[in-house]
């Protein structure tokens, strides 16, 4: 996914309106509509203040790393934070994972996790471990909300 429709997601998800994000860039209003278009990119130092507006790493607007498929980790959420619980059991005693934001997963994920690959019917979890090497873990779809509403602008 581009950054623009990345960055149009998220605003969207936040309930903020661009004009919101535009007078805390300094922006004008076109200027930043353009910047959800794709019709012009912002420079480095634009970019890292939309990250500090919306309180996500740069990754996630640029789709690096795990957030490559940051769209399928926030449907499966749930699958993947329950994957997470079995695996490593101390976490809920650590961070609470009731319904984690956005925001919160953006932060939490990169932390345990390298990668999260799909498939048709499986998920794989790549876990960080003290070498810093990936561990692959497969977790069967199961029973996962695939009917969830999509947002009209979608």
């Amino acid at each position: 996914m581009q950054f623009n429709k990345r960055l149009n997601l998220i605003r969207k998800r936040s309930k903020i309106t661009q004009k919101s994000v535009s007078t805390y860039l300094g922006v004008t209003l076109r200027t930043y509509q353009r910047y959800e278009e794709g019709t012009i990119e912002p420079p480095l130092s634009t970019v890292s203040a939309i990250a500090k507006y919306f309180d996500i790493p740069v990754d996630c607007l640029l789709g690096n790393g795990l957030f490559a498929n940051w769209e399928d980790i926030l449907l499966h959420k749930d699958i993947i934070l329950s994957s997470l619980v079995e695996l490593l059991p101390a976490i809920p005693q650590i961070l609470n994972l009731s319904n984690p934001s956005e925001k919160q997963l953006a932060r939490l994920l990169p932390a345990l996790l390298a990668k999260v690959t799909f498939t048709e019917d499986t998920i794989s979890l790549y876990l960080l471990n003290s070498s810093e090497s990936e561990i692959p873990v497969e977790v069967p779809f199961g029973e996962c909300q695939t009917d969830l509403p999509v947002h009209p602008s979608v």
